[in-house]
């Protein structure tokens, strides 16, 4: 099989990388890619297991005949890949495409090639399973990963595998996923800003988390003579062309423009993100997980302190963290996440001894407290902390008004929040974990739910943020000031000595007996 500028290009300098992603648009012979780098895998290395995961295949529904032509490609792929005097058989050789599929979803579907009668390599071509990625070979293929659930998860499984031995390889390949909450996004994403030329051979980069990435676009795939077809004439046509004909232009930009989304379901745009954790680097924001350090209390500039706390009687290692953000507003009226605090336990006194060190120290202008699941409990700290700072409770599923419009507690406070981030008007601790967990918030049906990852997070540094906003912007514990008559006795007798006297009076030139304060 002939091979495209592009394709020899990652072959040719994909050799050395132990890991390297390929960011392909749509039905650019990735199958044939990946088919080839398995088959020199199994040469070079006798004895030795591939494993090939794609999510386009998936082994939990019926399998077409479509499908499983898909699994034979691959077969003939590597065949064709293959030295002609090696023997390359596969399970499914002569098998119709019923029992192909059944070999597939039972993780039974095998390429062997011998180097003799007593060494074979193999790769085994499997559905992309978090619940099986442990089990995963050295060597190891990925296709479609912008579309694994859990990628994360997945990731984390499978890296230890390929870093244990110099010789394993771990290559994978997707389109940018729908959603910039999707780990692939974190991992492949390039810098922003980066602008990419149209090239035959397409383009390499590093990714803003240090991967190389081979990426080819619609654009340079066409240069390479990789073309489109119209839909009706079947005419060859120019990505443009095809692009001007597609229904959903944000899906073309994501598979064949290779453009990565810039919102997607997440809450919080990772722009908006990066842009506070740069801030907040700035300010000297810190991260603190399980304990207080001696020197925790931040700086503060002479603004607001508002207090935000998301609860959580629990200490397991997947339990759901007790969080809280010290924020401050500043005169110049950004809000800067002074500190994030995230601990696990099960004792209530814990907590509340962690909250009056916290209230003690910055002595805020008030402390909001989500009561949603821990009424009993949040009512007995705003008993304790009354006389040190006013103490709110809001419960999420609670309805309120803001300018005329109902909703309920969570979307306002999420609202609040994500608003502020828009508005570049917040600093965070520039730290991975709060990386993370504030991209677990998404945007669902105009509200906010948050996801659940392996450790048991879910997103509790944004909901102690936006209910240290909350606190912030409370008013029952705001002193205003007013005019008032100073002068006592205004009467028709009144003398300069009747003026109350706040400050020492002094005389301001009229000679009418008046103070100024």
């Amino acid at each position: 099989m002939k091979l495209l500028a592009f394709q020899k290009e990652v072959l040719q300098k994909g050799r050395g990388y132990g890991t390297l992603a390929l960011l392909y648009r749509r039905q650019a012979g990735k199958s044939t890619i990946f088919a080839r780098v398995g088959t020199r895998w199994m040469l070079e290395h006798p004895g030795c297991l591939v494993t090939y995961a794609s999510c386009s295949l998936s082994a939990g529904s019926e399998m077409t005949e479509k499908e499983t032509k898909t699994l034979t490609d691959i077969v003939a792929a590597m065949r064709d890949a293959a030295a002609r005097d090696v023997k390359v058989t596969s399970t499914a050789d002569g098998l119709p495409w019923w029992d192909v599929a059944e070999l597939f979803q039972k993780s039974r579907f095998e390429v062997s090639l011998f180097h003799n009668n007593t060494t074979v390599s193999r790769t085994k071509i499997i559905a992309a399973n978090y619940a099986t990625a442990r089990g995963y070979s050295g060597f190891v293929l990925l296709d479609e990963v912008g579309f694994i659930r859990d990628f994360k998860l997945f990731y984390e499984a499978v890296e230890p595998i390929f870093s244990s031995n110099p010789d394993f390889r771990l290559w994978m390949a997707t389109t940018p996923p729908a959603d910039d909450t999707h780990y692939s996004f974190d991992l492949l994403a390039p810098e922003p800003g980066t602008k990419f030329e149209v090239n035959p051979r397409g383009n390499w980069y590093e990714s803003q988390a240090g991967l190389p990435v081979h990426r080819v676009s619609a654009e340079d795939a066409a240069a390479a003579g990789w073309m489109f077809y119209h839909p009706k004439t079947r005419e060859k046509i120019t990505p443009e062309q095809h692009r001007a004909l597609a229904f959903d232009r944000d899906a073309w930009d994501r598979n064949y423009g290779l453009a990565f989304p810039t919102g997607g379901t997440g809450a919080v745009q990772l722009l908006w993100l990066h842009a506070a954790m740069e801030k907040g680097g700035l300010y000297g924001c810190r991260f603190f997980e399980n304990d207080l350090p001696a020197d925790w209390l931040p700086s503060f500039t002479g603004g607001l302190v508002g207090v935000g706390v998301d609860p959580a009687t629990t200490e397991g290692d997947k339990s759901n963290p007790f969080a809280v953000c010290v924020t401050e507003c500043t005169l110049g009226g950004e809000y800067v996440a002074r500190v994030v605090f995230r601990f696990r336990s099960a004792d209530p006194e814990k907590s509340k001894a962690f909250l009056r060190e916290i209230v003690r120290a910055v002595k805020p202008h008030a402390v909001a407290i989500d009561a949603t699941n821990e009424r009993y409990w949040c009512a007995e700290v705003r008993e304790e902390l009354s006389g040190a700072a006013p103490v709110l409770l809001a419960v999420s599923s609670e309805k309120t008004e803001y300018m005329g419009e109902k909703m309920i507690v969570k979307t306002y406070l999420g609202n609040l929040a994500v608003n502020a981030f828009e508005d570049r008007s917040v600093s965070l601790p520039n730290h991975p974990q709060i990386k993370n967990d504030m991209r677990l918030v998404r945007k669902v049906r105009g509200g906010f739910d948050n996801a659940v990852d392996s450790a048991g997070n879910h997103g509790d540094t944004f909901d102690a943020f936006k209910l240290s906003m909350h606190a912030l912007l409370d008013e029952s514990g705001v002193v205003e000031a007013s005019a008032v008559d100073v002068r006592g006795n205004t009467g028709e007798n009144a003398r300069p000595g009747d003026a109350l006297t706040m400050r020492p009076v002094e005389d301001d030139g009229n000679n009418d007996g008046s103070v100024w304060l």
